[in-house]
């Protein structure tokens, strides 16, 4: 069975920051992130250039420490991107 991604968006410098919390299912009760970043308006199934995830060397105790930090790492994207 997959899990329902739960996307959440926020904009950002002209850019719009797709973030979604996953549970990881080797390590019990911790979580992963996934970002994209789009231009406005949208979604965040389309197709993106730019995508990040934590990876297996970052894990978070709770699902809004997992999307604090997608956030804070679809930001470091877009500023890169507008350098």
């Amino acid at each position: 069975m997959v899990a329902k991604q739960d996307w959440r968006t926020e904009s950002y410098k002209g850019m719009d920051v797709h973030v979604c919390a996953l549970r990881r299912t080797d390590v019990p009760a911790r979580w992963d992130y996934t970002v994209r970043i789009t231009q406005p308006g949208e979604d965040s199934s389309s197709e993106s250039e730019l995508t990040a995830e934590s990876g297996d060397d970052a894990d978070y105790p709770s699902r809004e420490a997992a999307v604090q930090a997608a956030f804070a790492k679809g930001y470091a994207m877009v500023d890169e991107l507008l350098k």
